[in-house]
């Protein structure tokens, strides 16, 4: 059963693309509470906005270690050589274009981020006198969630969150057709029909 929910987490880009970050960025506010709350120990409840920024920095860093170590494992480790190979490139190029094209999608959100995460931080210390290291926590998991959701649909729109695979796992055998040539051959279809209706 835990390799059937392995594969399955693998094949759904859906699936694997929000679990990760999302556990990227729960565990990014985990890694990065303490660190905060000493740096806003250290310079002084009071320089509220400075913890709130120094926040977002200690937070981004977590959370993109993380996220790309995750992503490696759910779209291109193959232990079992059960993943298509539909792309000639080498695997750490595949790696990095795919997982740098969600970082940038997310880079996109960061206004919004910033909005709900450090300035909700710097909010709940300063109206709702919270200490700075739950302030935190609550603002920057609000601001994971909503975000996610934005990115979901973006993502389901724009054909980042696509499968490349349609799958179907038995107990052993896992069958599969790569549906990225299948892809291929109809756009290349769609492009002959508008160059014969040119001419």
């Amino acid at each position: 059963m835990p390799q059937r929910v392995f594969k399955f987490y693998q094949r759904k880009r859906v699936v694997n693309i929000n679990l990760n970050i999302l556990a990227a960025g729960f565990l990014a506010i985990a890694l990065a509470k303490f660190p905060v709350k000493f740096i806003g120990d250290w310079i002084g409840p009071e320089h509220k906005l400075i913890i709130a920024a120094i926040a977002y920095v200690v937070d981004t860093v977590f959370d993109v270690m993380v996220y790309y170590a995750l992503h490696w494992i759910a779209n291109h480790w193959n232990p079992q050589g059960h993943l298509p190979k539909h792309d000639d490139r080498p695997k750490s190029r595949r790696f990095v274009h795919d997982a740098t094209r969600i970082q940038a999608e997310r880079m996109a959100l960061v206004p919004i981020f910033i909005l709900i995460g450090p300035g909700g931080m710097w909010a709940l210390q300063k109206y709702a006198d919270i200490t700075h290291s739950w302030a935190f926590v609550i603002a920057f998991v609000s601001a994971i969630i909503t975000t996610r959701i934005i990115h979901t649909v973006w993502g389901l729109r724009t054909g980042t969150f696509k499968d490349t695979v349609d799958f179907v796992i038995d107990d052993d055998v896992q069958i599969g057709r790569d549906l990225s040539t299948e892809m291929e051959a109809k756009d290349q279809a769609g492009s002959e029909q508008q160059d014969k209706a040119i001419f």
